[in-house]
């Protein structure tokens, strides 16, 4: 039988004889990896199947105010569908078989390499390795894609609005509008490859 500490007390005829104390490490960058993600400007939550003693001292070590401790999975789903019903989209990140169907009710998902194969699964991404940090380098650069793909969206369709009228007229002509749009293609591409600079 667990306790409400998350202990396990072996018992005979409803006595306890022996209690057994489980430990469940955080991941040694855990606490970086939630700090990082708050700095980014994002609301961070943890959602447990624990008791209310043990996932209150994981959230306190990790700096996390909005604890869910003792989720079914289908306690999990109801507070994701919640937050997405808020108008909030949900990055989910778990490792337990029990997460699975949270991680496919997500708007995104991740999970660890080292997580069950069942929540490998069911996740978007897959993480190589037992960090967390990946997890805010990824938000980082998703937002820093979504940004450059609609300054090229803008470059091109201000470019186009522009040129193509030009040249339809004849006030440019075909060789400089050849090399413009050859110039435009560069620009989108230079652009792009800043992506780069967020490789950790």
């Amino acid at each position: 039988v667990e306790s409400e500490s998350g202990d396990l007390v072996l018992s005979r005829d409803g006595v306890g004889v022996a209690l057994f104390s489980i430990d469940k490490p955080l991941r040694d960058d855990a606490a970086d990896a939630v700090a990082a993600l708050k700095s980014a400007g994002l609301s961070v939550s943890l959602a447990s199947g624990d008791h209310r003693a043990p996932a209150l001292e994981a959230a306190r070590a990790l700096g996390i105010q909005d604890v869910h401790f003792g989720c079914t999975p289908e306690a999990k789903c109801d507070l994701i569908r919640s937050l997405q019903a808020a108008g909030e989209r949900v990055v989910m990140v778990g490792d337990g078989i029990n997460d699975a169907p949270v991680l496919a009710a997500a708007d995104a998902s991740i999970a660890p390499s080292n997580g069950a194969l069942l929540a490998q699964t069911n996740a978007d991404l897959i993480l190589l390795g037992d960090k967390l940090r990946p997890v805010v380098t990824a938000i980082r650069l998703s937002r820093a894609t979504m940004r450059i793909v609609r300054q090229n969206l803008a470059w091109a369709v201000g470019y186009n609005a522009t040129a193509l009228p030009l040249a339809v007229v004849g006030m440019v002509p075909p060789w400089l509008a050849a090399i413009g749009m050859s110039a435009s293609s560069l620009v989108v591409v230079l652009n792009a490859l800043r992506l780069n600079r967020l490789n950790p």
